[in-house]
């Protein structure tokens, strides 16, 4: 069975799951594991919210097929060490698409130490928030997997909250290449405020 057709898992079986699946490929949570750079196949599986925010891709339940391109820096060694972005082109029923562009939020100029066996989380926001009917809207990605994200998102300062999960392929998509326009390419309900720095 496909990894992108299994269905969300809740409460000690998911995490069950995702400790066997990073064990069963030597990796810690958070190390990246899918090629930086390609455009890989993906299925956001989402679970709505309740309360709504007023935007229905937020609101409403629903599979949707997706390309994702990850960026990560490369180590001395050449090999990627940690998810610093990710490009979403979601595919919509009626054939438009929409682009979300997530990243790493900036470090402070310092910050204390973490134990070196200590993986960091990796978790992405995107630049800005949107413009909804029920204000500012921000949307988050948390690596949960080698080849998932939980997608969640907030209005204004209040908490997050989980509408979907990403689940990627490790497939290349052969001449399915894309580059994200957020600005251009929106998905309903969302109107972005200004354009990405990684559009370009």
């Amino acid at each position: 069975m496909s990894f992108l057709a299994i269905p969300r898992l809740t409460g000690s079986h998911a995490g069950d799951l995702l400790s066997t699946m990073t064990r069963s490929v030597g990796l810690r949570p958070a190390a990246p594991w899918l090629p930086p750079g390609e455009t890989l196949r993906a299925r956001i599986f989402r679970h709505g919210l309740t309360p709504p925010v007023d935007v229905p891709w937020l609101d409403n339940g629903g599979v949707d097929d997706a390309r994702v391109r990850l960026v990560s820096p490369l180590s001395l060694a050449g090999t990627s060490i940690a998810v610093t972005g990710l490009c979403l082109r979601v595919e919509q029923a009626d054939g438009s698409v929409g682009d979300l562009v997530l990243r790493a939020p900036a470090r402070p100029a310092w910050s204390p130490p973490s134990p070196r066996r200590v993986a960091r989380e990796v978790v992405l926001v995107t630049e800005s928030p949107y413009l909804s009917d029920a204000g500012p809207v921000s949307l988050r990605a948390r690596q949960t997997g080698a080849e998932s994200f939980e997608l969640a998102c907030r209005v204004g300062e209040g908490d997050w909250q989980v509408f979907a999960d990403l689940r990627i392929s490790s497939r290349p998509c052969v001449g399915e290449e894309f580059e994200p326009l957020p600005e251009v390419n929106t998905l309903p309900g969302l109107e972005p405020l200004r354009a990405s720095p990684f559009a370009s």
